[in-house]
């Protein structure tokens, strides 16, 4: 893959409590395992408050700093305004530039390829039904779908699928 391609994104889109973030922090050891670096971008629609009022980094935010960046030996932060006009493309090429594969959880809207996590047991019907995105799904549920189907227990065969089709 030329660095031109990266970042590569994946997102992973699913009904509330279908197990969006447990098969990600499943599959990123395995995928890393076979040598890709991997990122992940969570979607979230409520505010977003990582800083704790009182702290230095909330105080230089709240002045007007844009961006803070908080730095331990082992850890980073980043707070900055989100630009409505700003889409995933942008945010995956300007943070993520050195990773291979970024996956995401959520972004249902944006213009990438996506993988469905179904349970049946939602009640709620699949969403590859009205969204011609998505390129696989992975579920507990026996029907057949149109698209690659992947059963929640045999990760490899899904990680293989997104090597090839995703990565190629």
């Amino acid at each position: 893959m030329s660095k031109v391609d990266q970042p590569v994104v994946l997102s992973f889109v699913g009904h509330s409590n279908s197990g969006k973030t447990g098969l990600i922090t499943e599959i990123i050891p395995k995928i890393k395992k076979r040598g890709i670096s991997v990122g992940v971008i969570k979607h979230s629609c409520s505010k977003l408050s990582i800083d704790q009022k009182g702290k230095d980094s909330f105080r230089h935010f709240e002045a007007g700093a844009d961006p803070v960046m908080v730095c331990t030996d082992q850890h980073m932060a980043f707070f900055s305004k989100r630009q409505p006009d700003i889409g995933l493309k942008q945010i995956t090429k300007q943070f993520f530039y050195d990773k291979a594969l970024v996956l995401t959880e959520g972004f249902k809207k944006e213009n990438f390829p996506k993988i469905e996590i179904f349970r049946a047991e939602t009640g709620e019907p699949p969403l590859c039904l009205n969204n011609s995105s998505i390129i696989a799904i992975v579920t507990d549920d026996h029907q057949q779908w149109h698209l690659p189907q992947f059963h929640r227990n045999n990760l490899d065969e899904l990680i293989d699928f997104i090597l090839q089709k995703v990565l190629h």
